[in-house]
């Protein structure tokens, strides 16, 4: 079932009533509701939203993601269940004894699955991806010669105008609509994750003691392209250093792109669940492969 994302930008109020999630405006003039079983994300962007704890335990009951930004309008909480799967013990046990060797190769996989991901998204931006696709054949077991750096400086050198992109966190746009992209993609992926049993602190390359979620940010690595696809097909970013509620409208869009999906086209955030699904397998030793997307 495809799940829904929901953006708030105004003050008001967010409940559970009769079952339902409701949300008030700040002036009581406007009043919705969503079934909770519809929903997948929910974005809020004001300062002067109320939450109350009846909601947010609903939330995490129905294993919904939950963003929330700051002064500056960029996501900087998500909110997650701490169990979303029935076998969250197992799994989770699974991964804690998981061994190097088994990682360095899903990492290989990790690493492989987003260099040709990117080489498919300058081809259909119509920049030159051979050499990315020559770079991903080359990878080997944990990424030794590190050719996700490689392949990542060249990516972007395509991408930018005239070759003069420059990707950094606080760097001129469209950093900033990457950051944001990349932000709700991260959530999305979290939260598969967790639905799946699996503990986001320990991941299988990304491991530093300061990052909660060391595990989103090596499984979110091939969805990456969709993000990048999704602004540098969109020229006008590079000319936003705000992002209006329009550009936002269009990044939440990626939560239902199109991917593939073994022999299947699936929206985004349903790939997700195939692939956490696979990663569980994987680490209870009944798969050798993470079901990765393919981009199109």
């Amino acid at each position: 079932m495809l799940k829904r994302t929901l953006f708030f930008s105004s003050p008001g109020k967010l409940n559970i009533k009769d079952g339902l999630l409701q949300y008030e405006s700040g002036n009581m003039q406007e009043k919705k509701t969503f079934p909770l079983e519809d929903l997948g994300c929910i974005v809020i962007e004001s300062l002067q939203m109320t939450v109350t704890t009846h909601c947010i335990n609903a939330l995490a009951l129905h294993n919904i993601v939950v963003v929330c930004c700051d002064e500056s309008h960029m996501p900087s909480v998500q909110m997650l269940p701490y169990s979303g799967n029935s076998l969250t013990q197992k799994i989770s046990e699974a991964q804690y004894i998981s061994t190097a060797a088994l990682k360095s190769r899903l990492w290989k996989q990790t690493v492989k699955a987003k260099v040709i991901n990117q080489a498919k998204c300058l081809n259909k931006l119509n920049f030159p991806g051979t050499k990315l696709l020559r770079l991903a054949e080359a990878v080997k077991t944990d990424d030794q010669k590190n050719i996700e750096a490689v392949a990542a400086r060249y990516y972007f050198q395509q991408l930018g105008i005239n070759g003069s992109f420059l990707r950094e966190r606080y760097g001129d746009a469209p950093n900033n609509a990457l950051n944001y992209g990349y932000a709700i993609l991260r959530a999305a992926c979290a939260r598969a994750l967790v639905g799946s049993g699996m503990n986001c602190c320990i991941g299988i390359h990304h491991c530093n003691q300061y990052n909660p979620f060391g595990l989103v940010d090596d499984i979110m690595e091939p969805y990456r392209p969709w993000v990048d696809y999704m602004v540098f097909s969109e020229r006008s970013f590079f000319n936003v250093q705000n992002l209006e509620k329009e550009h936002k409208s269009k990044l939440l869009q990626l939560l239902v792109a199109d991917v593939k999906v073994g022999n299947e086209c699936r929206p985004l955030c349903n790939a997700l669940a195939f692939t956490s699904a696979s990663l569980a397998r994987c680490f209870l030793k009944e798969e050798k492969q993470i079901l990765y997307p393919e981009f199109i």
